[in-house]
């Protein structure tokens, strides 16, 4: 399988990887012990899911009791057989009491498990007491035992504090997706079963679909046959597609596993549910979210889950319940606050592919306030009389670091952060500026300290400076943290840097980006709860000496509904008495052509609220001064009317197969219209589309025939313009669009080697694979890979020097899958040429020497004689795959010499 050890920075473009197994392992560890080692699952009060594999067995049983002694209970276990050799027994013990132990153990005929004990949940709504969980998130490399170790450390860390077994203090275990790499019935077995059997006869686990689950089981046919979601729910409302979504209530917290790889209005409409009844139900006091690909991400920027971001979080925010967003997908540890909520996110992102920093695109982003590239996991611990959260993060090995020492962190303490319901949000603060005249750059803002009647410190500050007194126009919008880890320190340690140890969070210097005018500025503190004050009183300044800037106007967006209200921004005006901003229709020439709405502004920046009911169509809005016609601003164009749907009947067609696309909520104009386009293409009269067609009724279906093979997206514009009214729908055309070469099929051992690329999908992670000739990806073991940052062309650098002699091939994979989308590329890696001479002749008074040699590389010929020491003759330079050179020798007066040739 992928394995990412051994990763070299390379450029910009990409970075690579090449196959290797650590075989360091946490101390004192001897491994999982032999025999049937259940799996947990589905933890209830009352109940508790048992399962396991085996190759043939036809049956089994689960015997259990309330002591090892006891086992007088038989639950006959249900037969699923998945597969040759993959036989699924799988039962339901009932008639549990709540936070009660018990005993089983399971047998296939005569091949017996060990005796194992776990303890079932406290009745849902209890208030008193203590609810922990452990957090781990990828868990997908099969070929070496990572995922093993990591719960190894987690298990002796939990065990040598609390001074019980695990089953005593641990409730169950969360895994927000990725348990496998692929979605085959070998990585359910083989990965995820096999590496967590050290805990799972003990602990229940509760699975999250991530990317890597879709694959090969597209259709999550294996994923809901192995797991049993489909009859819990929070509040009795089942999630509408079984196991692909679900939540439940353990104690008063209510746990809810979206799916970012089935996004979808019913997906929205059940947590929508969810969320109303969390409002209103008293026995529920905290909320845990989960969804594969996270909220946010400063390695691979843009690879989060922009529906959760957009859609999901927004309303779970609406109920001071929601305290955590767990997300996983980027292999290290991070953890951040959203900007507007008392809401935490982290990154749980296990053991999986390696990453670390300077390998992707990367972004300090101020909504996440440490990245820590380590293998870790977390322990979340409820004080349910409280309603508090407390979160600790332990850190056990790093890919950078050499084998022999990876895993010596020794569950060394990376985070702690935690959520108390209640307490008193901090003092509202006030800027310490006075502007009494014009000012200029460089501008401190400076913010009156931190107050607060709670005893939580403080964790942030929130500067912001805008064009108007609404701040709906923002210059700056910058969060800073006390602490701030972003990057390490590289070799040999790579430990997090702290970007903010020198910073003065309660200070803010702007020194460029402003233009001379006015401006309001205010700030606000958050503590160490997660909670914000209320904002200072906004105060407002004058600046001058800057750049004069170049006036604008802005819109939210470019459609608007009909009768929706709106509002135009603009800056850097004239600030003249009586300047004005107007709406116009398209085609409509400002003077002989009146308005449709308009109204005069005030100074030189602000907002203008329109609530006129604009008609549907195209319209501009247009900037003037001094109560004339005379425009100081580029037009801004929007159209009113209906947002059009856009979907074609597939996302993949074949060569040659047309395209069709649906379309509905269409203005059904004469001169509206489809266009097709590649993905690296935008809309434009210097950019024309690949094909385009009519649309003039309100709904219904166009066609695109012979369109080439290639990545494109179908967008809908309106009155033979290019104002788009539609969300880009993207689809493909053909098989194996993008292509990939090298300039040689022959590499010599050693030899650092360019792959060129095209037409690719431009997703932040294609990646490009090597595999042995005669391997099938996703099946066997990858031998070395890069990304390369979504470029849709380009070319990369592979930096290989013990790859071995052998016949590989290359191909481009798209969006972290298996899914191959060029061709293969067949090359081979020849040895080095042995050192050795290839003749040797005595010429008179000269020795002629010819050696294999390498072209450009440098020799020196050497002389000895005794073999003791050696002395340089001369260094000479190769210019083929064989060199000579005629040496002088004194026959007579050096009877015994010997000679060498070195290229050290």
């Amino acid at each position: 399988m992928m394995k990412r050890s051994s990763f070299l920075r390379l450029s910009a473009l990409g970075t690579i990887g090449l196959a290797s197994r650590s075989v360091a392992l946490p101390p004192g560890y001897t491994g999982i012990p032999a025999g049937i080692r259940p799996y947990l699952q589905t933890p209830r009060p009352d109940s508790m899911w048992v399962s396991w594999f085996s190759d043939n067995q036809p049956s089994g049983q689960i015997e259990w009791g309330s002591s090892p002694g006891d086992l007088t209970n038989t639950v006959t276990a249900a037969l699923d057989v998945l597969g040759a050799g993959y036989n699924y027994h799988s039962g339901r013990i009932t008639g549990l009491s709540p936070a009660s132990y018990y005993y089983y153990r399971v047998r296939n005929g005569n091949t017996v498990s060990d005796t194992f004990r776990f303890r079932t949940p406290v009745p849902a709504g209890t208030k008193t007491g203590k609810l922990r969980v452990l957090v781990m998130g990828d868990n997908q490399i099969i070929g070496e035992n990572r995922y093993e170790k990591l719960i190894a450390c987690c298990k002796a860390k939990i065990e040598t504090s609390y001074g019980k077994p695990i089953e005593e203090v641990i409730d169950f275990i969360l895994m927000p997706g990725d348990q496998v790499d692929v979605g085959t019935l070998d990585h359910y077995r083989n990965l995820h079963f096999k590496q967590c059997g050290l805990v799972s006869p003990n602990l229940p686990i509760m699975t999250t679909i991530g990317n890597h689950e879709t694959y090969y089981d597209t259709g999550m046919d294996l994923y809901k046959r192995i797991f049993r979601y489909d009859d819990i729910s929070y509040a009795n409302i089942p999630g509408p597609e079984g196991e692909l979504y679900y939540a439940y209530q353990l104690a008063n917290v209510a746990f809810i596993h979206t799916s970012s790889e089935h996004t979808g209005t019913v997906q929205k409409g059940w947590v929508r549910s969810l969320v109303d009844a969390l409002k209103t139900d008293t026995t529920t006091d905290l909320c845990v979210s989960v969804v594969h690909r996270p909220y946010q991400a400063e390695q691979y920027v843009g690879d989060i889950s922009g529906w959760f971001r957009s859609d999901i979080m927004p309303m779970l925010a609406e109920t001071d319940k929601h305290v955590l967003n767990i997300g996983a997908h980027h292999h290290l540890y991070a953890r951040g606050q959203t900007r507007e909520w008392p809401i935490y996110h982290i990154i749980s992102g296990g053991t999986a592919w390696d990453q670390y920093w300077g390998q992707s695109t990367e972004i300090d982003m101020d909504d996440v306030q440490k990245t820590v590239a380590h293998w870790a996991w977390q322990l979340l611990d409820f004080d349910l009389a409280a309603r508090t959260m407390e979160v600790s993060c332990y850190a056990e090995a790093n890919v950078k670091l050499p084998a022999a020492t990876r895993w010596d962190y020794n569950s060394r303490l990376i985070d702690s952060f935690h959520r108390k319901l209640g307490l008193a949000a901090p003092d509202k603060p006030a800027l310490t500026n006075t502007f009494s005249a014009p000012v200029n750059l460089p501008l401190e803002l400076i913010s009156s300290p931190y107050q607060t009647a709670s005893g939580e410190v403080q964790n942030s500050t929130w500067f912001q400076i805008a064009a108007d007194a609404g701040f709906t126009n923002l210059k700056i919008d910058r969060i800073r943290d006390v602490e701030n880890l972003y990057g390490d320190t590289g070799s040999p340690l790579y430990e997090p840097v702290n970007i903010h140890a020198s910073v003065d969070i309660m200070r803010y210097t702007v020194s460029s980006g402003l233009a001379n005018g006015t401006y309001y500025c205010r700030v606000r503190h958050r503590d160490a709860n997660a909670a914000w004050s209320a904002w200072s009183e906004a105060l407002s300044f004058q600046l001058q000496g800057s750049t004069t800037g170049d006036p604008k106007l802005k819109l939210a967006k470019n459609v608007y509904a009909p009768n929706e209200d709106f509002v135009v921004t603009y800056e850097n005006g004239p600030g003249v008495t009586q300047d004005w901003i107007g709406i116009y229709k398209k085609g409509q020439s400002p003077g002989p052509t009146a308005s449709t709405t308009w109204q005069y502004i005030s100074g030189t920046g602000g907002t203008m609220n329109v609530s006129y009911d604009l008609p549907v169509g195209e319209w501009f809005v247009g900037y003037f001064t001094a109560n004339g016609y005379t425009e100081v601003a580029p037009r801004v164009p929007f159209y009113v009317g209906n947002k059009v749907t856009l979907t074609p009947t597939k996302l993949a067609y074949d060569e040659g197969e047309p395209v069709a696309v649906g379309f509905a909520n269409a203005p059904a104009g004469t001169k509206d219209w489809i266009g097709i386009y590649k993905v690296d293409k935008n809309p434009g009269s210097s950019s024309p589309s690949v094909q385009w067609s009519y649309a003039t009724t309100a709904a219904g279906s166009k066609s695109f025939t012979n369109l080439p093979k290639g990545y494109y997206y179908a967008t809908f514009m309106v009155n033979d313009g290019f104002q788009e009214i539609a969300e880009r729908v993207r689809f493909s055309v053909g098989n194996l669009i993008s292509s990939v070469s090298m300039a040689s099929n022959s590499i010599e051992a050693g030899e650092d080697f360019s792959v060129s690329f095209a037409n690719g999908p431009g997703i932040p992670k294609d990646w490009m694979g090597i595999f042995k000739q005669g391997q099938t990806p996703g099946v066997d073991v990858l031998t070395a890979y890069l990304y390369f940052a979504g470029a849709t062309s380009g070319s990369v650098n592979f930096h290989l020097p013990e790859l071995p002699p052998g016949d590989y091939f290359v191909a481009m994979f798209t969006n972290d899958s298996y899914t191959e989308v060029s061709n293969r590329f067949l090359f081979s890696v020849v040895g080095k040429p042995k050192l050795g001479f290839q003749s040797v002749e005595r010429e008179g008074n000269n020795m002629r020497f010819r050696w294999n040699s390498e072209n450009g590389k440098t020799y020196k010929i050497q002389k000895s004689t005794g073999l003791n020491s050696w002395t340089d003759l001369r260094s000479v330079t190769a210019s083929g795959s064989s060199h000579e050179e005629l040496v002088p020798i004194d026959a007579i007066g050096e009877k015994n010499c010997f000679f060498r040739v070195t290229d050290q």
